[in-house]
Parts: structure tokens; C-alpha cells; sequence
């Protein structure tokens, strides 16, 4: 089963490390939260599901 907790955490973390060099654009971490919720829910919306796969060992 995927962890929606553990997706919502990976993007909230893109969202706040692409604007970590514009403190003009600064976003704090509920509002990367809720944008990470609102892409994954609009990914959902055009039928395309996120899920975590294993990355194989090298």
C-alpha cells in the first residue's frame, strides 16, 4: 500500500528546496503541504495515479 503521508512529504520537500534560494517566494511548511496536496489531488483529477515503487539496489 502506498503512503500518501510519505508522497505528500517528498513534493512539500521539492516545494520548499525550489524556492530555498528566493526568500522573496519564501513558502513555509503547511502551505507546501497543502500545494503537494492539491497536485497530487489534480494528478488524481487527469487520471494518473502516484505511487512508490522500491528502487532496486546497485
Amino acid at each position: 500500500m502506498t503512503d500518501e503521508h510519505q508522497i505528500n512529504a517528498i513534493i512539500a520537500t521539492a516545494i520548499l528546496d525550489s524556492f530555498g534560494d528566493r526568500p522573496e517566494l519564501k513558502v513555509d511548511s503547511e502551505e507546501a503541504k497543502i500545494i503537494a496536496k492539491r497536485i497530487l489531488g489534480a494528478l488524481g483529477d487527469a487520471g494518473l495515479q502516484v505511487t512508490v515503487t522500491e528502487v532496486p539496489a546497485r
